[in-house]
């Protein structure tokens, strides 16, 4: 986010772990609907070059699972049966024998990848798989290799455009249908349930380009809010809406505002951030509430700041701790010195500023006539947060005080994984129930369309 008359605001999203080349890039799942199955003997996948190592049995499963789905899936989205891949390697990445494709073993090192002039899928066992097995799950390892197949399903079907980020997003689309279809037992080696989602998106935000890239490059495979709305498309609609991706589709990868704005990575100082971010927030709604709901934005919230314990405000008789919109007296507190300021050091400024629009979501709902408490309720207030979003990166009030900077819309995805359901926000609102995958995709929502908001 950046003062639009003043500072640059919005930090780029700290990467985490590791950082992959080429075209890896997907993840792991954990929720509250397991997909029942389990003991599941390994897939007698033949793997080129495999140590027979559990790295390879994980990997050889996800590959059967996979093309099992698009053996099922081809014909239905497609009109024409599914002709399976040539062959598989997996690679020491320290070794003396490359990939098909490659020039030498240390080529794959960090990667994983499918080459269309050979039809082979190939990936490094040594480095990149086992990463991001300890990291994040077993499950990680299928989702990236779902991705692959989603640029094998492009060469046996049609190249939806000849820009890579065009390629890179319906792969993801096609990963995320897939991972749709595993959730609900249709990967017979994987058993995950919903919350394992959250993982998948948080190797989202490992994989996206760097800040500041723009979609036109050739290299672009697209921001963390990119690459999970794909997913999640995927997820949602099915294989046969990836179809429709195009050079038409809409890219939220923007270059910095300024020279200014790179040289600070996007990033207002913390107080100016949490001081005119709420503001801007207020404003968005006076401005906007009456010609979306028909209704006066009046009198506004009141919103109140507090120093951590020193003098930590009450709603109904409970603490406060992190960030809450209090009905009763119509109030959005906030922790300046806590939970806000360790939501800035994580995300960015962008993060703790989504987390207030979601208070400020919670006193539209109750403008309304909205319950503001339960689970569906944080749902509604997370959709409206995306709204306001929507509304300041696409600059519609000319007399805004931010504009939004590259990595800005990332940041908030990581503040809904990381904080959105923690303990201490929106403690009222009774969370326990929600999971980042849905919170992501309530936000993502109300960035499309505040009508979709309930």
């Amino acid at each position: 986010m950046s003062a639009r008359m003043g500072r640059v605001a919005v930090a780029a999203l700290a990467a985490v772990g590791v950082l992959l080349s080429g075209c890896t890039q997907l993840v792991d799942g954990v929720g509250s609907y397991s997909s029942g199955l389990s003991d599941v003997p390994n897939a007698n996948t033949p793997i080129h070059g495999t140590n027979g190592g559990s790295i390879d049995k994980t990997a050889g499963n996800a590959i059967a699972d996979i093309q099992q789905f698009w053996t099922q899936q081809m014909p239905l989205v497609f009109g024409k049966p599914y002709k399976p891949v040539t062959a598989f390697f997996s690679i020491d990445p320290d070794g003396s024998r490359p990939a098909p494709c490659t020039a030498n073993a240390s080529d794959i090192r960090g990667n994983a990848f499918y080459c269309p002039s050979q039809d082979i899928v190939a990936w490094d066992r040594k480095v990149l798989f086992p990463d991001l097995a300890r990291r994040f799950s077993p499950f990680l390892i299928a989702m990236v290799l779902a991705h692959e197949w989603g640029h094998v399903i492009q060469r046996r079907s049609t190249l939806p455009s000849s820009q890579t980020i065009v390629l890179e997003t319906q792969a993801d689309c096609y990963a995320g249908s897939w991972t749709a279809s595993a959730l609900r037992g249709g990967a017979p080696h994987f058993q995950i349930e919903r919350q394992d989602l959250d993982s998948a998106l948080a190797g989202y935000l490992l994989f996206r380009d760097p800040v500041g890239a723009q979609s036109n490059d050739r290299q672009a495979h697209g921001s963390g809010f990119d690459r999970i709305s794909a997913f999640q498309e995927g997820f949602d609609k099915g294989p046969k809406h990836c179809t429709t991706y195009g050079d038409g589709r809409v890219f939220t990868e923007i270059p910095f505002n300024s020279e200014n704005d790179l040289a600070q990575q996007g990033n207002l100082p913390y107080g100016q951030a949490l001081g005119e971010g709420p503001a801007d927030i207020e404003d968005y709604w006076r401005k906007s509430f009456e010609p979306t709901f028909g209704k006066k934005w009046t009198p506004s919230p009141k919103v109140r700041p507090f120093d951590g314990d020193t003098n930590r405000p009450s709603c109904d008789g409970t603490k406060v701790n992190g960030v809450q919109y209090c009905p009763s007296d119509d109030t959005i507190y906030f922790d300046q010195q806590g939970s806000m300021r360790t939501a800035y050091d994580k995300t960015g400024d962008f993060g703790p500023i989504s987390l207030i629009a979601i208070a400020f979501g919670q006193a539209a709902r109750k403008r309304v006539g909205q319950s503001v408490n339960g689970e569906p309720a944080l749902i509604g207030s997370i959709c409206l947060a995306g709204a306001y979003a929507s509304d300041v990166f696409n600059r519609r009030r000319r007399d805004a005080v931010i504009i939004l900077s590259p990595g800005d819309l990332d940041e908030a995805i990581q503040a809904l994984l990381e904080f959105a359901g923690r303990e201490g926000f929106f403690e009222a609102t009774g969370t326990a129930d929600t999971v980042g995958f849905e919170r992501v995709d309530a936000f993502r929502r109300g960035f499309a369309d505040i009508r979709s908001c309930s």
